[in-house]
């Protein structure tokens, strides 16, 4: 009789174990597949490494707990090595990607107009170009990243206290064509007299006059740079894989273009720059090429017939 209680009480007690360890495993796969979701009025998913922000509106400011992020992707700050955010959002928040180390890449839209407190600190970030739209920085947004070239747009009419502290740059590019006046502790921790300041030809002067600007070494650029328009063309999206690639890359060639006798296929950088292009002759569904751009970055992929474009992104890596 005792025996036959024993026996009863070991079963229910590992039914129980078994039970809590299904119910533990089930958990764990839904955290592990549950990356995506809503912050504010916009929405992310994290897919093949590269975590995406859409939607409209602003992003909404988060603080830190420890060492991480309290965004909703802070979770898989080792998930993801690049990010793409899409047009129609206004801003980055504060700490958004605080302590995202794994990271490198990232597109911002020119829909952006504001980078939070503290939104890159602690990234994995070698190189950032903000595009034309951007007028606000705020305080330690980049401080204590590992970016060593970041390019401002003419845009830009505020920069926050330590917004670039105790980081390794070696590059500046400012488009903006009147120097600001900001407070020497923006670039807190870096030695300017080692870093290049490329400012508009027109401009230089001007720069070596204005205080804490003055202690770069500065040199004149040509200005001509354009961002592309991604309303123009018809908006219709472009197929294209391995995504990220690591250099050579296939687009799908859309069915109304097959008959084509010749098509371009651009190739732009984050600034909008022109870096590639590439007379294309149909022979089928799929074309491949090689990206030339060894930067890693995100990069705009056009294919027009001179009448009508398609147009996708692809994170080189």
């Amino acid at each position: 009789m005792k025996k036959s209680l024993l026996i009863n009480l070991k079963s229910k007690f590992m039914k129980k174990t078994i039970l809590f360890l299904g119910i533990t495993i089930l958990l764990s796969m839904t955290s592990a597949f549950a990356q995506g979701g809503t912050t504010g009025p916009l929405t992310w998913n994290i897919n093949n490494g590269i975590l995406t922000i859409g939607g409209t509106g602003a992003m909404p400011d988060y603080h830190h707990e420890q060492v991480l992020t309290t965004a909703p992707w802070g979770s898989y700050h080792s998930s993801f090595t690049a990010v793409i955010i899409q047009r129609g959002v206004t801003s980055i928040g504060e700490f958004a990607f605080f302590s995202c180390g794994a990271f490198n890449t990232i597109d911002i839209p020119s829909t952006v107009t504001k980078i939070g407190g503290n939104a890159f600190t602690y990234t994995g970030l070698q190189s950032v170009v903000l595009p034309n739209g951007v007028t606000t920085i705020d305080k330690l947004a980049f401080s204590e990243s590992n970016i060593t070239s970041i390019t401002l747009p003419s845009s830009i009419t505020n920069i926050g206290l330590c917004a670039f502290c105790s980081m390794p740059l070696t590059s500046f590019t400012n488009l903006n064509p009147t120097p600001l006046t900001i407070d020497p502790r923006v670039f807190l921790g870096v030695d300017l007299s080692t870093c290049t300041l490329k400012v508009p030809i027109s401009s230089v002067s001007a720069y070596q006059r204005a205080e804490v600007w003055k202690e770069f070494n500065i040199v004149g650029i040509e200005v001509d740079i354009k961002e592309y328009d991604p309303k123009s063309g018809s908006g219709e999206s472009l197929v294209i894989y391995p995504n990220p690639t690591t250099g050579t890359c296939n687009i799908v060639i859309p069915e109304e273009f097959l008959y084509e006798s010749a098509l371009t296929l651009s190739v732009y950088d984050a600034s909008g720059v022109l870096v590639q292009q590439i007379e294309l002759h149909n022979e089928g569904e799929d074309f491949s090429f090689k990206l030339e751009q060894k930067a890693k970055g995100v990069y705009l992929v056009v294919l027009s017939n001179g009448k009508k474009s398609y147009r996708g992104k692809i994170v080189f890596k």
